[in-house]
């Protein structure tokens, strides 16, 4: 695959990962669904993150793209629980993180 193609399936899931991490922050902001409005978000925001992933495994292979999205929405959402909701982010966690990222590494060495 040309390198022009692969970064277009990368940008394609990183929208797809963006998307999936904000639909992740509207359904804590949800309540369970009951605030309707952020409800509706959600349901707007993971319609698109499955349209962009869709575009994206027009030129990458589903288990890269989809371990690349989940990989990204892990970090972020971990993150912002932290920021946004004083989630704890205990060392295990961290350790996590760090593993899922040296799993990036290794599969865009695949592509």
């Amino acid at each position: 695959m040309s390198d022009h193609l692969q970064l277009i399936a990368i940008f394609w899931v990183v929208a797809a990962s963006s998307c999936d991490i904000i639909g992740n922050v509207l359904t804590k902001l949800s309540n369970g669904f009951t605030k309707k409005r952020f409800a509706v978000m959600v349901m707007i925001v993971q319609i698109a993150a499955f349209v962009f992933l869709s575009f994206a495994l027009e030129s990458i292979d589903l288990s890269v793209a989809y371990a690349l999205w989940g990989a990204l929405g892990i970090i972020a959402t971990s993150v912002i629980g932290r920021l946004m909701f004083g989630e704890s982010l205990h060392p295990i966690k961290v350790l996590g993180i760090a593993v899922t990222l040296i799993a990036i590494l290794f599969l865009k060495l695949s592509i």
